[in-house]
């Protein structure tokens, strides 16, 4: 427990110098597809681990954790293959016969209770459960870089390379420090006062290097491996969030004010280490689920952290009727985007996402006419599509003829090139926009 707070001081010591439904819903409701197995993968905020309490979360269900919450909605069976202290190398670990970076020291070694040898023993019952399961639900992360800064500033610490003074003020002050404590600002306020950052920092550099490139290797080998054992699968990626909502030991329901500092400072950091989940949401089309606004005791979320979390799980699954969760229905382009997807004018870039922000070519943009109008010429042009384009090509494919129809569609291109809009090029959704607009 330690450990989150030596991390936050490492992290800011690092910044000073650098389709079968489940249920019966009505029209207004969300209708879920049916997840009979649901399999989590992840760390010890995944797992249920509490701060206050003593929960055995290491490969074991927790009743008030996030999965649960979210099996016991669809009456679903829980696999729990969470394990406090996992990071992605862990995992990977017990995916990947050719992998197992022996030179990294605490390989297995920050797991509390299970021995290497146990866990690798249920590498098959997790790779059967990735083929079996219909919803994955994936925490990880926060060790990869977080705690990993935390473990080797500590271990900097024990290894007496750093001033005497600064090794035993800071080591006091983090083992003293209390919840809703400063521990961010103490830790900055105290480098700068005994002049300690020039030794401390080489090695936390280069634990950050190494924590954050073995997240991006090993991500992207998990997801892979995933969808090639279980292409279908629903895949739901719970992002990393801040800890200053904290709550104080025997007060669950009482909330600290942050400190805006602390808070903002966070908040980047948190956004940083989301990045490639983000990113990976777009090049592989899984889920992710944006976790801001957690409650947590000292790291850990809180009973009411994890229904928070469970609840926005529950948000970011795909809707049975529709199945693109980048494009909400308050958004001004579901409709159109609905009615491209319904009458199978354009499909998405993923599963559950339709993409709609990515430029539309003339190749795609062809084919959606050829199929309104029956004859439209389909190229395999990677161009960008502008409005003018889109325009001109709407006009050809409605049909319409005589001086009248003629004389309108001149004066409409006038006006939208004098708008200075012609040439700007479309997104996916701007163009199921315009030409749901011309069709309906």
């Amino acid at each position: 427990m330690k450990n989150f707070k030596r991390t936050l001081a490492a992290v800011l010591s690092l910044l000073l110098i650098l389709s079968s439904f489940a249920f019966a819903a009505s029209a207004d409701e969300k209708v879920y597809y049916d997840y009979d197995k649901v399999l989590l993968l992840g760390d010890s905020e995944s797992s249920g681990f509490t701060d206050y309490g003593d929960e055995f979360s290491e490969f074991n269900r927790v009743d008030d954790s996030y999965a649960a919450y979210v099996a016991d909605f669809f009456g679903a069976e829980l696999v729990p293959m969470a394990c406090p202290g996992f990071r992605t190398m862990e995992l990977r670990c017990m995916l990947d016969d050719n992998y197992y970076p022996s030179d990294d020291p605490y390989l297995f070694k920050k797991v509390p209770h299970t021995p290497e040898e146990e866990i690798m023993k249920k590498s098959p019952q997790l790779r059967q459960a990735i083929k079996d399961s219909d919803l994955i639900i994936i925490g990880i992360g926060g060790n990869d870089w977080g705690a990993y800064l935390g473990w080797v500033q500590e271990d900097t610490l024990a290894a007496n390379i750093l001033p005497d003074d600064y090794r035993a003020a800071l080591s006091d002050m983090l083992k003293n420090a209390k919840v809703g404590d400063d521990v961010i600002g103490m830790a900055i306020e105290l480098a700068d006062y005994l002049n300690a950052v020039d030794e401390l920092m080489p090695a936390l550099v280069e634990a950050f290097k190494y924590g954050f490139s073995n997240l991006y290797e090993n991500w992207e080998y998990i997801i892979e491996y995933i969808y090639e054992n279980n292409p279908d699968v629903t895949i739901a990626v719970v992002g990393m969030f801040p800890t200053y909502l904290k709550t104080e030991e025997g007060a669950p329901d009482v909330v600290a004010e942050p400190d805006p500092v602390s808070k903002t400072i966070e908040d980047a950091i948190i956004a940083f280490a989301n990045k490639h989940m983000i990113e990976g949401r777009d090049k592989y089309g899984y889920l992710y689920v944006d976790t801001a606004g957690t409650i947590v005791e000292v790291c850990h979320p809180t009973v009411a952290g994890h229904r928070h979390i469970a609840d926005r799980i529950l948000d970011a699954l795909p809707d049975a009727r529709f199945p693109y969760t980048d494009i909400s229905i308050k958004d001004a382009e579901y409709k159109a985007v609905e009615y491209m997807y319904l009458n199978g004018l354009m499909k998405g870039k993923g599963v559950t996402t339709f993409g709609g922000d990515e430029k539309i070519k003339e190749a795609e943009l062809s084919e959606v006419l050829n199929k309104i109008s029956g004859d439209f010429k389909v190229t395999d042009s990677t161009k960008d599509v502008n409005r003018l384009k889109l325009a001109s090509d709407l006009h050809i494919i409605s049909g319409e003829k005589g001086i009248v129809f003629t004389v309108k569609h001149l004066l409409s291109m006038v006006k939208l090139i004098f708008s200075g809009k012609a040439f700007k090029a479309l997104s996916r959704a701007e163009a199921a926009v315009e030409i749901y607009n011309s069709i309906k």
